[in-house]
This record gives structure tokens, C-alpha cells and sequence, in this order.
């Protein structure tokens, strides 16, 4: 590790890459196996224990719900310590969550291990941590390196065949065994690239010269971090532009809530096999990753107000070709439609949030922000679930989240950049 006050050879390869790249890979693992994933889980989980798909919904809403209760405290303290010491703690914890899931006996023994175990880690040491490590070491390729960092939840798609693979041949109780282990041994390693902000190590955001940071004559100088001109948590939480934005990004949620943790259900559904609904909803990320690295990095030269936009209209217009579908093979191009949309429309707003607000305190926003999305992660699981139990099929939630889509869409319109805080605007003095 580079001290503090050494500056870094400009022809060295800019540590930051190798968070992102590091942070790809811990998406996959978080979406791949702990969200897409997941869904093999559901019918095998289902027939064993007799268990409603309303009634495992619950289960992970109730997860999701406590993911929101600790989004502020998880971002204070990520901004506070750092992303790394969050995720050395994390990611064991939900590798062991999935070994304890293999041993559970009833809905008691799988709630407290889902919800203490296997979500709390997840959520110490996966999306925050690593969306923070990247906010803070990029500024002016910050959508370029949020779309690599995101297109690791499309490689996550990957592993979604094949623990679907190993629950079909191994049962699921041997495949959550294998898993877990998987997690803890290609986790860690990952928490341990992670590092807090470029300055600390004598870099500067985006690998940049000092000079051409400063402007000239600070060539000589080690790196100095100075966030005094970004938002506070306080001061982003006052602005409309954080209230609308956050709100879209709820109702966006309960469509990717709603859609993405039932897709393996919803394949089957439609008369697939087990092993080809799981591929099938592994396919969904791996056709997310031109809108979350193409659409991602598009918004490094385009407003990102306008991507979000249309990828939100693109993703109501593909829902509701998916609710009309009868047929695996009349889902398929509204299912790549859906793929990119989705994609583009998760990653963007991550890096709009730090060009709004900045790097001082964007993991502690971010958590403020988890708290509100969580109502629409929780929602739309529920809807899906009691649905289709009534109804035995996906037919009327799928509509309901393309309206919900819709709305997504106007209130990014509305998420304008945020009025400087008093104490920055020209001619205002600084408040004591």
C-alpha cells in the first residue's frame, strides 16, 4: 500500500481500475447467486415445506426491509472506516448463511438464517461498499467505471444456470452447501482490493496528474483531500433533487423487485423446465450489460436525466409485452428489451447521485437513499407472490409495474441538480 504522501508514477496503471474490476465480480456474486439466483431455491423450497410462493415473498421483504434500517448507519459507516472492513465482515457472514440454510427444518429456522445471515451480509458486504469505493476514486469517468463495475451483476447471470444446475443434480440443500463455501472463498479476496478514497493512497480521482487536477504548478504536491464543497448527508436530504430522485428509484425498484426475483417461476410459468428457466433468467443479465456499461457510460457525456428516461419508457413497453406472452418464444424480445433497459436504468443513477452531491458523504446518502427504495423492493416481491397465487399467473402484477415504471419516469424529470447549500453559494459567507 501506497503511503499517504507518495504520489504515484503517472504511467502506473491507476489503482481505481482494480476496484472496479474487484467490484464486478462482488456484484456477480450479490446478483448471480443471492438475488436472481436465489430463485432456484423458491420452488424446491416450495414443494418441501408446502410453502406458498405469498409466504416466501414475505421472507425476503422482510430481508429487504431490514436492509433499508441499516442503509444509513451501513453508509456512515462505510464513509467513516471504509468500504473494505464492512465487507471482510459481510461476505463470510452470508457464505455461512447459505451453509446453515442446507441444515433448516421449517419458515422459523429459514427466516432467521435468510434474514440474520445470508441478507445482512449481503448487505454489509456487497452493493454499498463497492458503489462507494467507485464513487470516491472516480469523478470524471465515474459513468464509465459504474458501468464495468455493473456489468458484473449481468456476469452474475452466469451462475444463475448453474446453481440452478447443481440444485437439479444435487438437491438444494447440497447446492446451498457449495454455494456458501464459493461465497466465503471468492469473496474475501475481493473485500481486500477495496480501498476508501484515491488520496489516502496518493492517487488522485480518475488517476489524473496533479497538474491537471489543480490546474498547473502542483506538480510537486501529494495528493490532499479537500471535500469541503460537497454536500453534507444533512444538505443532499434538503434538496427536492435527492426527494425525486430517490422516489424514482423506489418505484423503479418495485419493478425489478417485482419482476427479477420471479423470473425462474415465471419462465416455468410459461412451460420451460427448471434448468431452462434458470438459464433463461440467467440470460437477463447477461443482456443487461450493454445498458449497464453502454448506457452507463453513455451518461458520462450525455444528461443522465434523459438515459434514465428512456430507459424507463423502453422497460413499461417490455413489461407489458412479457405479461402478454403465453410462450417461452414470444417472451424472448421483450425479455432482451427489458434485459437493457433494466440495466442501463440500475447503474445510472448511481453516478448521478455522486455528481450531485459529491464524495464526502455519498455512501451515507446512498444509505438514506436504500431506506426509501426499500418500500418498493419489498412491495413488489409481495405483489408478484400473492398474485399469482389468486390468479395463477403473472399476468396483472406485470401490468401494474409497467404503470409503475411510468411513474419512475416522470419523477426523474422532476430530479433536477440541487440549489447549492448556503454555505457555497458566491457571495453568501460561510455559516460557523
Amino acid at each position: 500500500m501506497a503511503s499517504p504522501t507518495e504520489i504515484q508514477p503517472k504511467n502506473k496503471f491507476f489503482y481505481g481500475w482494480w476496484i472496479v474490476i474487484a467490484g464486478g465480480f462482488g456484484m456477480a456474486i450479490s446478483s448471480g447467486i443471492n438475488f436472481h439466483g436465489f430463485g432456484n431455491f423458491i420452488i424446491p423450497l416450495s414443494e418441501e415445506f408446502g410453502w406458498s410462493y405469498g409466504v416466501i415473498a414475505i421472507v425476503f421483504s422482510v430481508a429487504r426491509l431490514e436492509s433499508g434500517m441499516l442503509g444509513p448507519i451501513e453508509g456512515m459507516a462505510v464513509d467513516r472506516i471504509g468500504p473494505r472492513r464492512l465487507m471482510i465482515v459481510g461476505i463470510p457472514l452470508m457464505g455461512i448463511g447459505y451453509i446453515l440454510m442446507s441444515r433448516i427444518n421449517g419458515l422459523a429456522s429459514f427466516f432467521i438464517v435468510y434474514i440474520f445471515l445470508i441478507a445482512l451480509g449481503n448487505s454489509l458486504g456487497m452493493s454499498t461498499p463497492i458503489t462507494a469505493a467507485v464513487a470516491n476514486w472516480f469523478n470524471r469517468r465515474r459513468g464509465l467505471a459504474f458501468g464495468i463495475q455493473w456489468s458484473g451483476v449481468g456476469l452474475g447471470g452466469l451462475l444463475v444456470p448453474a446453481v440452478g444446475w447443481m440444485v437439479n443434480n444435487y438437491g438444494w440443500r447440497n447446492a446451498a452447501s457449495i454455494v456458501g463455501v464459493g461465497i466465503a472463498a471468492l469473496g474475501v479476496p475481493i473485500a481486500a482490493v477495496m480501498r476508501h478514497r484515491p488520496e489516502q493512497y496518493g492517487y488522485y480521482p480518475d488517476g489524473r496528474a496533479p497538474e491537471e487536477q489543480s490546474g498547473g504548478g502542483a506538480g510537486s504536491r501529494p495528493p490532499t483531500l479537500d471535500l469541503s464543497k460537497d454536500f453534507t448527508a444533512r444538505e443532499a436530504l434538503n434538496t427536492s433533487s435527492f426527494w425525486y430522485l430517490t422516489l424514482s428509484i423506489m418505484a423503479r425498484s418495485l419493478v425489478s423487485g417485482g419482476v427479477g426475483l420471479w423470473l425462474v417461476p415465471f419462465f416455468v410459468d410459461l412451460g420451460a423446465s427448471a434448468v431452462t428457466a434458470a438459464t433463461l433468467a440467467g440470460s437477463v443479465g447477461i443482456m443487461s450489460i450493454p445498458g449497464r456499461f453502454g448506457l452507463s457510460a453513455l451518461g458520462d457525456y450525455v444528461n443522465k436525466r434523459y438515459v434514465m428516461v428512456a430507459s424507463l419508457a423502453m422497460m413499461s413497453v417490455s413489461i407489458v409485452f412479457m405479461a402478454r406472452s403465453s410462450s417461452v418464444s414470444q417472451v424472448i424480445p421483450a425479455l432482451v428489451a427489458y434485459a437493457a433497459a433494466q440495466g442501463g436504468i440500475s447503474v445510472i443513477p448511481q453516478s448521478l447521485i455522486a455528481d450531485y452531491f459529491g464524495r464526502r458523504s455519498y455512501a451515507t446518502i446512498q444509505g438514506f437513499r436504500s431506506s426509501v427504495q426499500m418500500a418498493g423492493i419489498i412491495t413488489g416481491p409481495i405483489i408478484s407472490g400473492f398474485v399469482f397465487d389468486r390468479t395463477d399467473s403473472f399476468e396483472l402484477a406485470f401490468y401494474g409495474f409497467s404503470v409503475a415504471a411510468l411513474v419512475s419516469m416522470g419523477l426523474v424529470f422532476m430530479a433536477r441538480p440541487p440549489v447549492l447549500p448556503r454555505r457555497l453559494r458566491p457571495g453568501v459567507a460561510k455559516e460557523r
